[in-house]
């Protein structure tokens, strides 16, 4: 029983709360956006979405205006 309630738990996850905090891009379209595939982001970028490569954030350069 605890199996369906996780597997329920992760589908709600993956359909409904997944796509409203981040979209899943081609690497080619984060280098569109001058931005970099990457496990973490370095000091100066910013994370903007999620490669579709595993375990990878697509970074892009933070502005120093920006918070």
């Amino acid at each position: 029983m605890k199996i369906f309630y996780y597997l329920l738990h992760f589908l709600c996850y993956v359909t409904f709360i997944l796509p409203a905090t981040c979209t899943l891009i081609d690497p080619d379209q984060c280098s569109n956006k001058f931005g970099h595939c990457r496990r973490r982001c370095f000091r100066g970028e910013k994370r903007i979405d999620i490669c579709l490569l595993p375990n990878k954030i697509c970074c892009i350069e933070r502005l120093y205006d920006e918070d």
